[in-house]
């Protein structure tokens, strides 16, 4: 995020978006998102992004939206369903006061600040043209925390989320969206209990998804209530419904029990390594 921060130091136009070195956009559907901003007054933009999935030799695009304006103020439930990344999105000048600040994250630093950006402009204009190309390799899910055996990727989740909702109480707009960035964690947690399932490395793959269902239950006491996991996350992107579903089937092949412990979810955090217990071939990497 240091990077981020010092680079929009030099920015002097109408509008700015994060590139990633390794990946490539779609400029001339860039720039007619900048002219729909500019013409309707928007402050930011989002398009749709083609994803490169390592080892995967077809890619998709994320969904169609069936509005050009999303008002997060009226729909909010659209909130929790954009992504978090920076770079499908295109900014205002005056959005730069938005991304100051120190961040301390490692992994998710565009979750602690994307959403509460969205928040705090209130509309964003879509288009369905397609504006991102984003490559995945897989040294990128290892440094996000998608390798379970990362512990840096369900701690710097939470950690993110906590500097969100943290950014999100400084500018009074926490008790108008909370269900929303609980429903953002819980679609991310999700997504590591499938990586926990679905990893032959693990032996106790049992009792670890089970050990990140009572850091979730201390994290968010009350999640399943949230009404967003109740109606099944309906309208996320189709990677978060997917990771949604499958996860559901494979906590029932697995009986993996969801239980709630009175600890502090910090506490429970600090056994996820010392429970870990890989198969033979890969315990030297414990």
């Amino acid at each position: 995020m240091s990077a981020r921060q010092e680079c929009l130091k030099f920015v002097n136009t109408p509008f700015f978006s994060f590139v990633d070195s390794d990946d490539t956009v779609n400029i001339k559907n860039y720039v007619s998102l900048c002219h729909a901003m500019q013409d309707n007054g928007y402050k930011i933009g989002n398009g749709r992004t083609t994803v490169f999935l390592p080892n995967c030799p077809i890619p998709f695009n994320s969904r169609k939206w069936d509005k050009t304006t999303i008002d997060f103020a009226k729909d909010k439930k659209e909130l929790s369903n954009t992504t978090c990344t920076f770079w499908d999105k295109i900014f205002s000048n005056d959005s730069i006061e938005l991304f100051q600040g120190t961040s301390h994250q490692k992994v998710y630093e565009d979750l602690e600040f994307v959403y509460h950006a969205l928040a705090n402009k209130r509309l964003m204009f879509h288009t369905n043209d397609l504006i991102y190309n984003y490559r995945m390799h897989e040294s990128s899910a290892s440094a996000t925390g998608l390798d379970i055996l990362k512990v840096d990727g369900l701690k710097g989740l939470l950690s993110a989320t906590s500097s969100m909702q943290e950014k999100f109480k400084q500018s009074h707009l926490l008790e108008e969206y909370q269900s929303e960035l609980d429903a953002i964690t819980i679609k991310l947690v999700y997504q590591r209990i499938y990586n926990i399932l679905k990893n032959p490395k693990i032996e106790n793959k049992k009792e670890m998804a089970e050990l990140v269902f009572q850091i979730l239950s201390a994290y968010i006491p009350n999640w399943e209530q949230n009404p967003y996991f109740l109606e099944g996350f309906k309208g996320s992107e189709l990677n978060d419904y997917l990771f949604y579903i499958i996860t559901k089937i494979l906590i029932h092949l697995n009986n993996v029990q969801i239980t709630k412990k009175e600890d502090d979810y910090q506490a429970l955090l600090s056994s996820y390594n010392a429970k870990l217990v890989l198969k033979k071939c890969y315990r030297s990497q414990k």
